[in-house]
């Protein structure tokens, strides 16, 4: 397995790459005084067809299929089993935004049960892949 780190910073840099250029391009969350990325806007932008792409290519099986839960106030992670996920907006928000947040605020490589160090990769790693993807499908649709 490659530097877990390194294949998180990697991500991590690429979404604060794409959170940059939301913000640049008026997808700004609305009736907020700071300026936050409009991650569900986004979404809305890709459009449906953007999921049907990725579930095609096969190149975010556990994001969709496992997707990640969340960490709750108890701390337990919930649902217990998460739901495939079935749009682009689970996608991206539940999905690749989950994925950065469980990072970046240290709920990745702690630990768990057998196979959590493999799975928080493989969600980085997809999670990383959707992003590329949907940056390039915007980009696009912009041009």
């Amino acid at each position: 397995m490659h530097d877990p780190y390194k294949v998180a910073g990697a991500f991590a840099r690429k979404f604060g790459d794409a959170e940059y250029a939301l913000k640049r391009s008026s997808r700004l969350r609305q009736n907020k005084d700071v300026a936050e990325a409009d991650w569900d806007a986004f979404a809305r932008d890709l459009g449906p067809d953007f999921f049907t792409a990725i579930v095609d290519k096969g190149i975010a099986k556990t994001l969709i299929g496992e997707p990640p839960r969340r960490l709750m106030n108890d701390l337990q992670w919930a649902p217990e089993i998460s739901p495939p996920f079935t749009n682009v907006h689970e996608l991206i928000v539940q999905g690749v935004c989950r994925v950065r947040n469980s990072y970046l605020h240290g709920e990745k490589f702690r630990g768990g049960p057998d196979g959590q160090w493999e799975r928080d990769v493989t969600l980085i790693r997809e999670a990383h892949a959707v992003l590329d993807e949907a940056i390039t499908w915007w980009l696009q649709a912009m041009a």
